[in-house]
């Protein structure tokens, strides 16, 4: 029996399933999620794993990303910030032509 505070490794489309749920949650804090963005945060997901608490329920993953995500949308914001910051992002992905990050979660 699987502790709640265990890391799982789930694949692909069990990590896409989970992300529906989080990027449902993170409207509430009025962050809408892309389609390239969920894509790119499943596959982290699914590499790194996933307490099995944050599968049952995914307020703390989705909260935490709505409110204290670092995320750097496009060329212009990235300007700010070192290239080596950007090449130690969590994930990244494509959106509007224009690389995305996501520095921190």
């Amino acid at each position: 029996m699987k502790t709640n505070n265990e890391t799982v490794f789930i694949n692909y489309d069990q990590a896409l399933d989970l992300v529906d749920r989080i990027a449902d949650r993170t409207k509430r804090f009025n962050y809408e999620m892309s389609e390239p963005e969920k894509e790119a945060m499943a596959q982290l997901l699914s590499d790194i794993g996933v307490k099995v608490s944050d599968i049952i329920d995914v307020s703390n993953l989705a909260d935490n990303y709505a409110i204290n995500a670092e995320i750097v949308k496009g060329n212009k914001e990235a300007e700010n910030y070192s290239k080596s910051s950007l090449d130690d992002a969590l994930f990244t992905w494509i959106e509007d032509g224009e690389k995305c990050y996501c520095l921190s979660w």
